[in-house]
């Protein structure tokens, strides 16, 4: 409720008391999120609202995603949307009309984590589509305006594939309900697994994986994200591609678990091997070409999104815990990406690669934290990235998939290339004379927050994360 009650407050606020509000909303947020898992790893799931809502460890641990990543953002729009409103138009709108759609976003988010009720789950991801296509076209430009009609129009579609999903699921089990209201519960559902009619479980998992499939930007659905992400405020694409992608796929996973419950592993983890390591090929020839960084880092989404479809079609024990780990250290990663590439536009006045050069020595700040970012996407150490990767990488040798295994570590070296490519020609080179960064030093400090999370979890990985990956990795495959 603390996301819904803040976007109730907020468009009545000034600006002063606005921030205020929507980051101590922000925060309750992830407060909750960081309890709510606490108490999952002490006494198990925690049931609500008449079974309605349950934080297992998946949906405790999408809730943190979400948290965290909302946290950091709404700290950073602070500084970043005042500087923003200042040279663009965006037709009338308050910095509390944003934050207030900023917090409906976040609120479906953690909505749709926790979700028992599979109806409940479809309403959250489609309410996050309603909240998310006004904020992609917050500033009303053509390209913004075009961008979210896209996101809207492509989006909607899916999330109808997913709506089929539901109701094939509902039917398959079709009389084996002691109470009919409960043939939308997951947990009753995963229950039944076993004696639901396997044709309509196999229909519901093709539906599934087209409808949330192209809400988590897996190819070839992927095609509204570049154009969402380049258009909308940088806050709002760090929660997009960060939190929402991650709802997305663990809605995806929910009905992965009861497929393979029901028809067997290899049905839905040969599909998420197929989509997972097409995502990772469709995307390596647009991040070797691209030239606008906000671009390139949607591009980078979908190359990070199939690597967890992979990494669950995979199937081996170590592989699911390493594609959960995955799905934390990218929105760690891409979050702080997007942020400090923020800065870097409001510095430079583009967000031409090109024209972007000499960061580190303009800014030794945030010339690091560039480079944090750029090591971490690329897959290397100490960035947590690299071990999330080579753990997914192993367990694939493990399940026996070599052929996969080799495919995929050939796609890594092609985007780590990419990466290499761009992040140095930025990174180093001539410093711009007219570089000057605009926003206030405090504006950072989600950034090194970021940029420590990455470096702390890539060398060392606390029990209790251990933890609640594990327990998550077995609510998809016992």
């Amino acid at each position: 409720m603390a996301p819904l009650t803040a976007a109730l407050c907020l468009p009545f606020g000034g600006s002063r008391w606005g921030a205020r509000i929507s980051v101590a909303g922000a925060a309750l947020v992830q407060a909750l999120a960081l309890a709510l898992a606490a108490r999952v790893l002490a006494a198990g799931p925690v049931v609500a609202a008449h079974g309605w809502l349950q934080a297992d460890a998946l949906g405790a641990l999408l809730a943190c995603v979400a948290g965290g990543v909302g946290l950091s953002a709404t700290w950073y729009a602070r500084s970043y949307m005042a500087h923003q409103e200042q040279g663009h138009d965006a037709a009338g709108w308050t910095a509390g009309r944003f934050d207030a759609l900023f917090h409906l976003l976040l609120g479906s988010l953690v909505v749709a984590s926790l979700a028992n009720n599979l109806g409940l789950m479809w309403v959250g991801i489609e309410a996050s589509t309603l909240s998310s296509a006004l904020l992609v076209g917050y500033y009303r430009r053509p390209g913004a305006v075009e961008a979210a009609w896209k996101y809207l129009i492509l989006c909607s579609v899916g999330i109808t594939f997913a709506l089929f999903a539901t109701v094939l699921l509902y039917y398959s089990g079709i009389g084996r309900f002691a109470v009919r209201s409960a043939g939308l519960q997951w947990t009753t559902l995963r229950d039944l697994a076993p004696v639901l009619e396997p044709r309509f479980v196999r229909l519901a998992f093709l539906f599934a994986l087209v409808g949330y499939g192209t809400k988590a930007g897996l190819a070839p659905m992927h095609t509204w994200l570049p154009d969402a992400h380049s258009q909308a405020p940088t806050p709002v694409s760090a929660l997009l591609s960060a939190a929402l992608l991650a709802t997305a796929l663990g809605a995806l996973m929910r009905f992965h678990s009861i497929a393979v419950r029901c028809v067997g592993p290899h049905f839905s983890e040969n599909l998420l091997l197929i989509f997972g390591l097409l995502s990772m090929g469709v995307a390596v020839p647009f991040l070797l070409v691209q030239s606008d960084y906000k671009r390139l880092l949607a591009y980078s989404s979908v190359e990070h999104t199939g690597f967890v479809a992979l990494a669950v079609g995979l199937g081996s024990p170590l592989a699911l815990l390493g594609g959960l780990f995955h799905l934390v250290t990218h929105a760690l990663g891409k979050a702080l990406a997007f942020l400090v590439g923020g800065s870097l536009k409001s510095a430079m006045g583009t967000a031409r690669m090109d024209r972007w050069s000499g960061v580190i020595e303009s800014s030794p700040p945030l010339g690091f934290l560039f480079a944090v970012a750029g090591v971490a996407l690329a897959g290397l150490p100490p960035a947590a990235l690299f071990l999330s990767e080579w753990m997914v990488l192993v367990g694939g040798l493990q399940a026996g998939k070599v052929a996969a295994v080799a495919l995929a570590l050939a796609l890594l070296a092609t985007v780590f290339a990419a990466l290499a490519f761009h992040w140095t020609r930025m990174a180093l080179g001539r410093p711009r004379a007219d570089f000057r960064d605009p926003l206030p030093a405090d504006s950072h400090r989600p950034l090194w927050l970021l940029a420590g999370a990455l470096v702390v979890l890539g060398v060392w990985l606390p029990e209790p994360v251990r933890r609640l990956l594990s327990q998550a990795a077995a609510v998809i495959k016992p």
